[in-house]
């Protein structure tokens, strides 16, 4: 009820007119969160340290993502398989790893980490801890929406995400839809900006599989929602393509990502390995570059017309003097 009294003031104010910005801008507030796009990156948690692995995707911390304007965070969810702190595989170890797991198992708290793959990959520990920092710069930023699209690489339940998203406090922030899934896939009355500030439910979390909003109600089902165009881009890109990918049934929804990263690509026994390519890869062909990303949303129109892309993904997002939130505000349609 009184988040409902503070919607209706704060409706009544916008009204009146508009001062205060919403995701930076006083021109996005009354827009609803489908027509607004957002800086994301790729594999956000997979940062360093340590430094040098194959598996990282961008420079900068989540917290450093935030305080640069990324509002949007693809994250990767693994079970956690601990190892010898040792590395060595004895039989003493072995044991000791063994009930390490077993001790794990049943605490969500610490079974689900952010890793790529797998934890034995890269480990950048417990999900409370992130949604930790996330949810403290949204304590101190009450004007701001932030979105995760989840990839739930080990299976989990919703059930065992909720208690991540509770003891951090970020649930206390999260947006649950009135609106129920229907057939069309499409066409959903999403709030405004200014709504889900005036609401304080200002963060929207998709999930890729498992999804169940009738377990946990602001953890959503990414396909119902969401469409990506293609993400396995092989190095050298000479043109990112902009047709929809998954969901593979050819059925548009409301929201899109633009997934502009590239893979690097070995073939070993006749199977494809992709690992991301280097910061430094990135740089040398200007990946990042505004005229590369402004080219990428060109072919996107040509695909999909006016529509807002509404999550402009890149890994290294800190590559390009800022492009990503100048191509971000042209299709905003802001000033930057």
């Amino acid at each position: 009820m009184l988040k409902r009294i503070v919607w209706l003031v704060a409706s009544a104010a916008m009204v009146l007119g508009q001062s205060e910005p919403c995701n930076g801008h006083v021109e996005l507030c009354a827009r609803p969160y489908n027509n607004v796009s957002f800086a994301c990156t790729h594999n956000s948690y997979s940062s360093p340290p340590p430094n040098a692995l194959l598996v990282l995707n961008q420079e900068n911390s989540i917290e450093q993502q935030l305080n640069d304007g990324i509002r949007a965070f693809m994250l990767d969810i693994v079970r956690n398989k601990p190892v010898a702190v040792d590395g060595t595989s004895n039989i003493f170890s072995t044991i000791a790893s063994w009930f390490s797991r077993a001790k794990n198992a049943d605490d969500p708290l610490e079974s689900v980490h952010l890793c790529h793959e797998s934890c034995l990959l890269i480990d950048k520990g417990p999900l409370v801890d992130s949604l930790t920092v996330i949810r403290e710069f949204m304590d101190a930023n009450p004007r701001e929406i932030i979105t995760f699209i989840i990839e739930n690489v080990s299976g989990f339940s919703p059930t065992d995400l909720q208690p991540s998203f509770e003891k951090s406090g970020i649930a206390s922030y999260a947006f649950a839809p009135e609106f129920a899934p229907e057939s069309s896939h499409s066409g959903y009355k999403w709030p405004t900006l200014n709504e889900l500030i005036a609401q304080n439910t200002r963060l929207v979390v998709f999930m890729d599989d498992k999804a169940d909003v009738t377990l946990v109600p602001y953890i959503l089902p990414e396909w119902e929602y969401v469409v990506e165009i293609p993400y396995a881009n092989v190095n050298p890109v000479t043109e990112f393509p902009c047709n929809q990918d998954r969901p593979y049934d050819g059925v548009p929804r409301d929201l899109v990502v633009m997934n502009h990263f590239v893979y690097n690509r070995a073939t070993l026994a006749g199977k494809n390995i992709d690992t991301p390519i280097s910061a430094k890869q990135v740089e040398e062909h200007a990946y990042n570059s505004l005229d590369s990303l402004d080219k990428h949303w060109q072919t996107c129109r040509a695909v999909w017309g006016n529509r807002v892309l509404n999550f402009v993904t890149l890994d290294f997002y800190n590559i390009g003097d800022g492009a990503i939130f100048k191509l971000v505000d042209q299709i905003n349609g802001v000033s930057t």
